[in-house]
């Protein structure tokens, strides 16, 4: 009875998120963001996760460490549309801030903000259903999915008027429901809501409508709907296996150069025990490829495991099982992970403290000598609510959250020391709200240009990227 709730609960959700009209407001005349111009910075976050391997580390930036964290604050915010939910996050390149929303539009801002408190885009970018995912920035191409069965490609700089066109689209079979794209070595990656990994060429085809170079498959009851990670030669994805009885999800690796067929499967697969949602996409360093799951819906117990570590190259046959596992109790995986150094995070709700709520929790990215490896530390709070993937950067993990609180229904970025605190629990070295009504759905952080980007929805009235920096 709970799968076939559960599988009714999230094809109405989808169906009503596809079915957003988009919006084309042009920003006001006069805005300060009427004359387009670029922040002059050093670091980028060009695509989910910054770099196509989906580590979620921001080692270039110097502005967010323990010392100077408790000072954060909101800076700007930059105005999307009404009523426009954010399941993606921004993409920062060449001084511009690229955020989609659910009204179809692709929104641009200068990187540094406007000289005002609230920011107009400099332009936008429309697609005819929504955007779900986080846009990528490559080659000059700012590259977005969308649920209207196209992958878009924009010029990077804009087209000098406040409404663009796309240099060229990509045809999809359906919906890009939250999977970002996923850039390298010249090729764009991203998956539908009916199982299938597409590669285009970045630079497109020469014509304004292109075939994909080559589509990965996974079963017909399997969705896509989380970012591909490439590494290695290899794409690595995980997916949402949905089915009568069951709702759990497998990682599929494809060859990053495909078969040399139009369609392909995959090299091997494995097992995770979970389905793996819109920001829970896998994460390679090095050797291994980590990947989280949700909890499994099914009529068997679910498994206190969903954090796996897998031999990046596989097996050598079909199916692999995984090198070790963590323990991260039934609720699973919010949103991540990341890897820093000799340390895997993720977003978990789950807790040793039965008086507070998970926010991230802390593991050995090599394991423990041990087929299941338990928590370091974990970061609570006392709310639960939807987490971005973990960002570490400056010796702290940053977690946006919502509700953060508990109540009012607000949203904020939480702070945590990397070390850890020295106990198996871990309260947050900083909270700051970003408002007080929010929708937010746990739309992942970017941080660049000395600048935390998160994108969260009023609950009464228009979406913003909010943008975030500490004093100097």
């Amino acid at each position: 009875m709970t799968a076939r709730w559960l599988r009714t609960a999230v094809a109405s959700v989808a169906l009503a998120l596809v079915t957003t009209a988009p919006s084309s407001a042009a920003p006001p005349p006069g805005s300060p963001s009427a004359s387009p111009t670029a922040s002059a910075v050093e670091s980028s976050w060009p695509q989910f996760g910054r770099v196509a391997t989906h580590l979620h580390t921001a080692p270039d930036e110097t502005a967010f460490t323990p010392e100077t964290i408790d000072g954060l604050s909101v800076e700007w915010k930059g105005q999307l549309n009404d009523f426009t939910t954010n399941t993606g996050g921004a993409a920062v390149e060449g001084g511009f801030a690229y955020v989609g929303g659910t009204d179809g539009v692709l929104s641009v801002f200068a990187a540094g903000g406007c000289g005002a408190a609230v920011c107009q885009p400099l332009w936008r970018g429309s697609t005819d259903n929504g955007i779900f995912s986080t846009p990528a920035v490559i080659d000059d191409i700012v590259l977005v999915g969308s649920a209207d069965h196209f992958l878009y490609a924009f010029p990077a700089a804009g087209c000098g008027a406040s409404e663009c066109e796309p240099s060229w689209r990509g045809q999809l079979e359906d919906a890009a429901l939250a999977s970002s794209p996923a850039v390298a070595d010249g090729t764009a990656y991203l998956g539908d809501f009916s199982g299938r990994l597409y590669a285009f060429p970045v630079a497109g085809c020469g014509e304004p409508i292109c075939e994909p170079a080559w589509v990965g498959r996974g079963h017909a009851a399997e969705q896509i709907t989380s970012a591909p990670a490439v590494a290695n030669g290899h794409v690595y994805v995980g997916t949402f296996a949905n089915t009568f009885d069951r709702v759990s999800g497998r990682l599929l690796v494809f060859d990053a150069a495909g078969c040399g067929e139009a369609v392909c499967r995959a090299t091997w697969r494995a097992n995770i025990h979970g389905p793996v949602g819109g920001n829970g996409a896998p994460v390679v360093a090095g050797d291994v490829v980590y990947i989280g799951s949700g909890t499994e819906f099914s009529e068997r117990p679910d498994s206190k495991r969903h954090l796996f570590a897998f031999p990046a190259d596989g097996c050598g046959a079909d199916r692999c099982d995984p090198l070790w596992s963590y323990r991260t109790d039934d609720l699973g995986v919010v949103a991540g992970p990341a890897v820093s150094g000799d340390v895997l995070y993720a977003s978990v709700q789950a807790t040793p403290d039965p008086n507070t709520v998970g926010v991230v929790a802390a593991y050995p990215a090599e394991g423990c000598g041990s087929e299941v490896c338990d928590a370091l530390w974990t970061g609570v709070n006392f709310a639960s609510g939807f987490e971005s993937p973990p960002v570490v950067t400056g010796g702290l993990v940053l977690v946006a959250k919502g509700p953060a609180s508990g109540f009012p229904v607000d949203a904020a970025v939480l702070s945590y020391p990397a070390d850890g605190c020295g106990s198996d629990v871990c309260e947050a070295l900083s909270f700051t709200q970003v408002g007080l009504e929010q929708n937010y759905s746990g739309a992942p952080l970017a941080v660049a240009a000395g600048t935390i980007f998160m994108a969260s929805q009023e609950s009464s009235g228009p979406s913003f990227l909010y943008a975030l920096t500490t004093p100097g």
